[in-house]
C-alpha cells in the first residue's frame, strides 16, 4: 500500500504542501510590503515634520535678525534722543540762569518750564542703558522743579522791593546751577558711553 497521510499520497501531500508555501509567501510578502509601504509614510512624514521645523528655524532666525535690528534701531534712537534732551536742557538751564540772573528784577514769562516736556521720557530711556546718567538727569529734574517753583515766587515780588524777591533769585539761581551741575555731569557720561 502506498504510503498515505490523512488519507493522501505523498505526492499530494506534497503538492498541497507546495501550495501552502506559494501562499505563506504570498502573505509574507504581502505584510512586508504593507509595512514597507507604512515605514515610507512614516518616513515620509518624517522628512516633511522635518522640513516643517527647519522651516520654523529660518523664520525664528530672520525674526531673530529683525527684533536685533529693531533694538539696534532702538537703541540709536535712545542714544540721540537723550543726547539732544541733555544738550537742550543745559541750553536752557544757561537761558534761565541768564534770565534772572541781573540786579535789575527779571522780565518773566507767564508759563515757566525749565526743562523740555520729553525729559522724563528721556530720563526713562537713559535709565534703560546707564543708571548713573538716569540719575544725575532725575536730580536735575528735582533741582529744576525746584527752580521754577522759586521762579513762579519770585514773579509775584514786586519791583520796587528788592527784598521781597532777592532771595527767591538766590533760591532759584542756586537749584539751576545745581541742575545743569547735574546736566553736566550726564552729558559727559553719556558722551563716553556713546562714542
Amino acid at each position: 500500500m502506498p504510503e498515505q497521510a490523512f488519507g493522501l499520497s505523498v505526492n499530494q501531500v506534497m503538492a498541497y504542501a507546495a501550495v501552502a508555501n506559494v501562499l505563506l509567501v504570498l502573505v509574507l510578502a504581502g505584510i512586508n510590503i504593507y509595512y514597507a509601504w507604512h515605514a515610507k509614510r512614516q518616513a515620509d512624514a518624517s522628512r516633511e515634520q522635518v522640513a516643517a521645523s527647519t522651516r520654523q528655524a529660518e523664520i525664528a532666525a530672520e525674526t531673530l535678525a529683525i527684533l536685533q535690528k529693531q533694538m539696534g534701531q532702538q537703541r540709536a534712537a535712545d542714544l540721540a534722543t537723550v543726547n539732544l534732551q541733555l544738550k537742550v536742557a543745559i541750553h536752557t538751564v544757561e537761558d534761565w540762569l541768564k534770565r534772572i540772573g541781573s540786579d535789575a528784577y527779571p522780565q518773566l514769562p507767564d508759563e515757566i518750564r525749565i526743562l523740555p516736556a520729553d525729559f522724563g521720557i528721556a530720563t526713562q530711556r537713559a535709565n534703560a542703558i546707564d543708571q548713573i546718567v538716569a540719575e544725575n538727569m532725575g536730580a536735575a529734574s528735582l533741582y529744576a522743579g525746584e527752580a521754577e517753583t522759586n521762579i513762579r515766587i519770585l514773579r509775584t515780588g514786586s519791583a520796587a522791593q528788592p527784598e521781597t524777591w532777592k532771595a527767591m533769585q538766590e533760591k532759584a539761581t542756586k537749584n539751576l546751577n545745581i541742575a545743569k551741575y547735574k546736566l553736566s555731569v550726564a552729558r559727559t557720561r553719556w558722551e563716553t558711553i556713546t562714542e
